[in-house]
């Protein structure tokens, strides 16, 4: 019955005739609908070059450091250095579990991230951790600051733990 209304539909239009009949148009929306939403991508992931480095094995980064935002000096902070292989994976760990935030951001760093591999290549983040354990981070990648990720709770804590026994 729906393959014989949408001929239909296609043959008045195919012959020049203005009568849309709307169950074909009903039909046209959904299949559209029904495209877009299968070819959307999943952006609640954090999608860059630096995590599909993260990702693959071979590019392990070799060092993590977080330099103080200088623009919030009123926040305590200080500047940690990441080369153990232990603490680098709480860092990325971190990174990954990090999910997209909705709307726009208006935020100051706490930190600036810089992850180094053993090419010399270096990724850069924007990163805020507070002091609250019943906060979790941001984490925004600055290639796209107008996209904001946040780092559950847990993962925050974990970070906010290593670097604090860094900087004790």
């Amino acid at each position: 019955m729906l393959k014989k209304q949408y001929s239909a539909y296609l043959s008045c239009c195919r012959y020049g005739g203005s009568k849309i009949r709307p169950i074909g148009v009903l039909f046209l929306t959904l299949l559209v609908l029904f495209i877009t939403g299968c070819g959307s991508s999943n952006s609640d992931v954090l999608e860059s070059k630096g995590v599909q480095r993260l990702e693959e094995k071979q590019e392990i980064p070799v060092l993590i450091t977080l330099s103080c935002n200088q623009a919030r000096p009123s926040s305590p902070c200080r500047n940690v250095e990441f080369d153990r292989s232990d603490e680098i994976q709480i860092v990325t760990e971190a990174i990954f579990s990090a999910e997209r935030m909705q709307g726009i951001l208006d935020y100051a760093a706490e930190y600036k991230m810089n992850i180094t591999y053993a090419d010399g290549s270096v990724i850069r983040y924007d990163l805020s951790l507070g002091t609250d354990p019943e906060m979790q981070g941001l984490l925004v990648n600055q290639e796209d600051t107008m996209i904001g990720y946040s780092i559950p709770l847990e993962n925050a804590n974990q970070l906010r733990q290593v670097i604090q026994r860094r900087t004790d």
